[in-house]
């Protein structure tokens, strides 16, 4: 077993003279340190670990075995592999965002996670990285609990503040994953042993069963439909009759769309960042996430009908059109903002006394209604973009348990004399 520290302050070291590790005993162990030459001050900068051999070794084969760990920590000093343990979690965090985040997230998760990591900071980014116990995570959790820890709480039509301000508990849950993903990084990094956070013990999110539209309410909705502007009409009808996710909506350009082969092409997605943040264009999350498939006759004729009416859009505002192949845009031509769909959608359904469900139920209404309908989970899988068929499989159970049901009866039916 090996622990790894740093007995002396991180900082500049002069050239290393001796580069050979010794060891002492120490405690059911033995010491290895390695002498790295002097700070600016030219106090002398040490990395030290605890090796603690095997039970059941002799003597001698602790000595041989010893000498090889010598080497293997010698090693990892000389390639920069042991890092000083006693940084500060802000510290950490610090190297963690310039040396991994910001060029492995993706820009909406990197603006997510800072904003979780501002709590994590205020409450756990004085503590030293090995100094951390699940103890602290655990107390963290339980503060974030609390009433009023949510700043960006909404308000019902009262002024009330909903939920009394308090976080959910899948908010919490991603607090968790954030310093979980940071110490894995840290062990990765060689600067820590073990990720604490594995012993942790945040909030478990209560199920919640999945928000969608029956056929009769989804009927309700296509024929209400009909009376909306014809871009949101069109925007809608997407959602429910392909699946797609919002941003990929708003991020489908015209030469996307193959009128002649009746096929749809998903290459992009339109974020906005949030907190005054601007609206980025991106490729999907996964491979898979780009995907074509075929439209119905119906779809097209209706893209067809609505090209129509933004093309004499366009003539009519001239110069002050933007021309950025969008096909859903705001007056002139710039790219849509999602949360505009969202909101009329909203609006849309309370005017017309509708079942109130986010814009996200029309993916699950979309999927639902194709494994009903009895299509394979392996096409509704590649229609929605899922990177696994197995992400289909654990969506959407209560659709396939259904279909299970209905199986096993029409099979007692076929074998039944």
């Amino acid at each position: 077993m090996l622990w790894g520290a740093s007995l002396a302050p991180t900082a500049v070291a002069t050239e290393r003279t001796d580069t050979m590790a010794t060891a002492r005993r120490k405690g059911r162990g033995y010491e290895i340190r390695v002498h790295c030459g002097l700070d600016s001050n030219y106090k002398r900068i040490d990395k030290a670990c605890i090796w603690i051999p095997p039970e059941g070794l002799s003597q001698r084969q602790i000595d041989k075995e010893l000498e090889k760990q010598k080497l293997l920590f010698e090693e990892k000093v000389k390639n920069g592999k042991i890092f000083n343990d006693n940084i500060r979690l802000s510290e950490l965090v610090a190297r963690w965002i310039e040396d991994y985040a910001k060029q492995n997230l993706a820009p909406k998760t990197f603006v997510r996670y800072n904003d979780y990591l501002k709590r994590i900071l205020e409450a756990l980014g004085h503590l030293k990285i090995k100094d951390i116990k699940p103890a602290h995570l655990n107390q963290f959790y339980r503060n974030l609990e609390e009433d009023g820890i949510n700043q960006k709480a909404k308000r019902d039509k009262h002024g009330n503040i909903i939920a009394n301000g308090k976080l959910a508990p899948k908010t919490i849950l991603e607090h968790h994953r954030v310093i979980s993903k940071i110490l894995a990084t840290a062990v990765r990094w060689d600067m820590l042993e073990k990720n604490v956070a594995e012993k942790a013990d945040p909030p478990k999110v209560p199920y919640k069963e999945m928000s969608y539209l029956n056929e009769t309410e989804i009927r309700e909705l296509i024929n209400l439909l009909n009376d909306a502007p014809i871009q949101y009409k069109t925007m809608i009808d997407l959602l429910i009759f392909t699946g797609m996710r919002r941003g990929e909506l708003c991020g489908l350009e015209w030469k996307d769309i193959d009128f002649e082969n009746h096929t749809m092409h998903i290459r992009r997605s339109s974020q906005y960042l949030g907190n005054g943040g601007q609206m980025l264009t991106k490729e999907p999350k996964t491979r898979s996430g780009i995907r074509k498939f075929v439209l119905s006759e119906s779809m097209c004729r209706l893209l067809k009908e609505y090209r129509k009416w933004q093309c004499e859009r366009k003539l009519s505002l001239g110069d002050q059109w933007e021309d950025t192949d969008r096909l859903f845009t705001t007056w002139n031509g710039k790219p849509i903002h999602p949360d505009t769909v969202t909101g009329w959608f909203a609006k849309f359904l309370t005017a017309n006394g509708l079942r109130k469900v986010t814009l996200h139920s029309l993916r699950h209404t979309n999927a639902t209604l194709m494994i009903a309908e009895g299509v394979d989970v392996c096409t509704v899988s590649k229609r929605l973009g899922h990177a696994n068929t197995s992400t289909t499989l654990n969506i959407y159970a209560h659709a396939l348990k259904s279909k299970d049901t209905e199986a096993a009866e029409k099979l007692d039916q076929a074998l039944s004399l």
